[in-house]
């Protein structure tokens, strides 16, 4: 199995994500913190993708991600790698960064997430998780699996 087996991305629109610029001073919010509203999105989304249901992941992403892939493209994408990684069996969160800023994307908010994750077929790997702030809410606008 090739690493570009086990990416599925926002084409290459997120390609520079692993190195965010995380804000200086982080203010605090009321709770839910900025943090715990998007890792709570980006959970929810990861649900639906180890559910097998593509298209509802699809619909529940970011526009910028639907801009990218089409449903049908990313159900086909997600089935195929899915295949590859065999069955999800665990994620924990190790860090969350928040930044206006990233490569190849409009200036906004994004979060970041970064995940220890574990399959059948790939027992230690990491998840990135990229949402950006779209009318209020955390949407996810990439999706990136890799070997640790």
């Amino acid at each position: 199995m090739t690493r570009s087996l086990f990416t599925l991305a926002l084409a290459a629109t997120l390609a520079g994500v692993a190195a965010p610029r995380p804000l200086a001073a982080q203010q605090p919010e009321a709770a839910p913190t900025r943090e715990q509203a998007a890792q709570r999105a980006a959970e929810a989304w990861l649900a639906l993708m180890d559910q097998g249901k593509y298209a509802e992941s699809w619909k529940a992403a970011g526009s910028m991600f639907q801009q990218q892939v089409t449903a049908e493209q990313w159900a086909q994408q997600g089935a195929a790698v899915a295949a590859q990684l065999g069955a999800f069996q665990r994620r924990e969160l190790q860090k969350a960064e928040y930044t206006t800023e990233l490569p190849n994307v409009p200036k906004g908010e994004y979060m970041v997430l970064t995940y220890s994750s574990a399959f059948a077929n790939l027992p230690s790997a990491r998840e990135l998780a990229v949402l950006h702030l779209e009318n209020g809410e955390w949407k996810v606008v990439g999706y990136f699996v890799q070997p640790a």
